[in-house]
C-alpha cells in the first residue's frame, strides 16, 4: 500500500512539474521586441488566387507612410487593417495581420486542462485500488 501511495505521489509532483514548466521557461526568457502593432490602409488590392503576392498597403512607421506588401489579399481599396511591422524595418517592407495572444493562453490552459484532468483519473485509480486492498 505504501508503494502504491508513494508511485501517486510521485506522479502528482510528475504532473505538477510538466504542468508549470511551460510557464517557468517562458518567464526566464528576455523577448526582444521585434515586432510592434500599427494600422494600414490598403491602396492596392490583389485578388486571392495561386499567384497572389498579397495586397499592397500604406502604414506609418516612425513618422513617415511607407508602402508595404501585406501578408493577405482580397481586401476593399481604403480597408483599415491592424498589421505588425518591424521595429527596424529594412528593404522591401512586408507587413502581417496581428497575431492573437489568446490562442497561445487557450493552448497553454487546454495543456494544464488536460494534464490535471489526467492525474486526477491516476489519483482516482489509485485511490480505488486502495479500498479494494481493504
Amino acid at each position: 500500500m505504501a508503494s502504491i501511495l508513494l508511485v501517486l505521489g510521485f506522479l502528482g509532483v510528475v504532473v505538477a512539474g510538466v504542468t508549470v514548466w511551460p510557464l517557468v521557461a517562458a518567464s526566464g526568457q528576455q523577448r526582444e521586441v521585434v515586432e510592434r502593432e500599427a494600422t494600414a490602409v490598403v491602396v492596392e488590392p490583389r485578388p486571392c488566387g495561386a499567384r497572389a503576392a498579397g495586397d499592397v498597403v500604406e502604414v506609418r512607421i516612425d513618422g513617415q507612410i511607407r508602402r508595404a506588401t501585406f501578408d493577405g489579399c482580397g481586401h476593399t481599396r481604403g480597408q483599415r487593417l491592424q498589421v505588425m511591422v518591424p521595429t527596424r524595418p529594412s528593404g522591401e517592407l512586408r507587413v502581417g495581420p496581428v497575431k492573437d495572444q489568446a490562442t497561445e493562453l487557450e493552448a497553454l490552459a487546454w495543456r494544464t486542462n488536460i494534464v490535471l484532468a489526467t492525474l486526477a483519473a491516476v489519483a482516482g485509480g489509485g485511490f480505488g485500488m486502495l479500498l479494494g486492498r481493504r
